[in-house]
């Protein structure tokens, strides 16, 4: 059964992949139309010899060096073009990918999938985590599997079954490219991409938490020079990584599995080789360089040299994983992005579902600290720990709560929603101790059971809520979600208390 990995291509696009693909070694070999579509196919006649990268280290195992040839590898590779008079598509055979993933509609694959997925029979997804432990996450399924989501998790690709196997077929592959198993044959295809189209237009059935393509330039070079910032803090707190790994349309690529170059656009015959593709090398060659990186950040090259092509090149942004400081924008593969309305939905909802209680007269004064109202908390039957220490995982020393009563720990946090969410990881991190523990932690010197954790929040703001997501924070929204999660998998019950700071 033929299988087709499909890119959508911008019309604007097309004239910019077509000097790509000639550059890249592509011979146009044969073309048809068929449909409305003029259908071009582009060959590697005389693909490159490639060396194996991984040859110099193992060379001794060869014997004799000096009469030695040194071995290569030959790697063919084509592309299907489809072209109408107002969009394209095409199919990557090979390593074409790392071409086509240039010029792509990068949101065609997930925006397919909302229409044409069955939510009910999900087999693999890879999301993206933001303000979280976890970073990036690979997940596969046992048969019928629902769809469901994290908080702070955002869908960067799906596998799932199809809510019609006659035209999709039975499984399907949603990335920045769609990966197809079908019957008919290729010059069968320019039929299906006017259903598609089509399908494109219609209502969402699926709704995926993802982010959509920032387009601004103005925001961009903004986030672009909190980027730099973030690069040269180089600090356990910064948003700023290297990612593990990338996609490239519904291809996972690894960066241990290649070795890697850097240089300044226009400079590659003074590539730098790196021993390995981190932020460490990448702080290094800016110093040994002096590049100002506010200015250079977009000049930045990063060459991938693999056994699986030819040497390919990617922006140095490409390999980064930054997140702004709001949690609104974050940096995918080279390009930034900002979460979709259907995230911030998701996000809301899942927090509203959590109930909240709130006694006026425990409402602060702007004068009182938070110490105070946790010590006058002692006349309403509340144990007093505040700043009582305990170590986690034998390395750390955490704040395991701030009040006590009946089997509940209670954490106290006042202010805007960014110390609130302080408070929120003080919590998770009060559950790892807790299951470190089987759910038991010592009290005045006896062991009790404890069934819930509280976050007691006292909200300085001019308006009372009526739910939670009026505290209109994305991370706060994030973080409570996995927080709620957390404490019911460790079969806790979550509570919230609410008050104000009043005038």
């Amino acid at each position: 059964m033929p299988k087709y990995n499909l890119y959508r291509i911008p019309k604007d696009k097309e004239k910019g992949l077509l000097e790509k693909l000639k550059l890249s070694g592509l011979e146009q070999i044969g073309t048809q139309d068929s449909d409305g579509f003029h259908m071009s196919f582009f060959f590697s006649n005389q693909p490159d010899e490639i060396n194996i990268w991984w040859f110099e280290t193992y060379k001794d195992f060869w014997g004799d060096l000096e009469n030695l040839e040194t071995p290569k590898n030959l790697m063919h590779f084509g592309v299907l073009l489809i072209s109408g008079d107002r969009i394209c598509y095409a199919v990557s055979l090979g390593k074409a990918h790392f071409y086509l993933s240039q010029f792509c509609d990068t949101e065609f694959g997930l925006n397919l999938a909302e229409r044409i997925i069955d939510e009910n029979n999900l087999k693999m997804k890879n999301s993206k985590y933001y303000k979280s432990a976890k970073s990036k996450m690979i997940t596969t399924y046992q048969e019928g599997n629902p769809l469901a989501f994290d908080s702070g998790e955002s869908m960067h690709y799906i596998k799932a079954k199809t809510i019609d196997p006659i035209t999709w077929g039975k499984t399907v592959s949603f990335g920045t490219s769609v990966h197809l198993s079908l019957v008919q044959e290729p010059l069968k295809i320019a039929s299906l991409i006017h259903h598609i189209e089509n399908v494109l237009q219609q209502p969402i059935l699926v709704k995926l938490p993802k982010v959509d393509v920032i387009k601004d330039s103005r925001e961009i070079q903004r986030l672009d020079r909190f980027l730099a910032k973030e690069i040269l803090r180089n600090q356990e707190d910064s948003g700023m990584t290297i990612e593990e790994f990338t996609m490239s349309g519904v291809d996972f690529i690894f960066s241990d599995n290649c070795e890697y170059s850097i240089y300044l656009k226009g400079k590659n015959n003074e590539a730098t080789r790196l021993n390995e593709l981190n932020l460490t090398s990448l702080i290094n060659f800016l110093k040994n360089q002096n590049i100002n990186l506010e200015d250079r950040l977009n000049d930045l090259k990063i060459k991938v040299h693999s056994e699986s092509g030819r040497d390919h090149t990617k922006p140095m942004k490409f390999y980064l994983d930054c997140i702004e400081e709001d949690g609104r924008c974050c940096l995918i593969n080279g390009v930034w992005h900002k979460f979709n309305q259907s995230y911030v939905d998701f996000l809301k909802e899942e927090v509203d579902k959590i109930s909240f209680d709130y006694t006026p007269t425990f409402d602060m004064s702007h004068g009182d600290i938070e110490n105070q109202f946790n010590r006058n908390r002692i006349h309403d039957g509340y144990r007093y720990y505040d700043k009582s220490l305990v170590s986690l995982d034998g390395r750390y020393r955490v704040e395991k709560m701030d009040l006590y009563k009946d089997n509940v720990l209670y954490i106290v946090k006042k202010g805007t929603p960014q110390k609130l969410a302080y408070a929120i990881d003080q919590a998770i991190n009060t559950v790892k101790i807790l299951q470190n523990n089987a759910d038991c932690i010592e009290i005045d010197d006896n062991v009790v059971n404890i069934t819930g954790i509280c976050l007691w929040l006292i909200l300085d703001r001019k308006t009372d809520i009526e739910k939670i997501s009026d505290i209109n924070s994305i991370i706060f929204h994030m973080k409570l979600v996995e927080w709620k999660k957390t404490i019911v998998d460790a079969k806790l019950t979550p509570l919230i208390n609410i008050n104000y700071i009043r005038e």
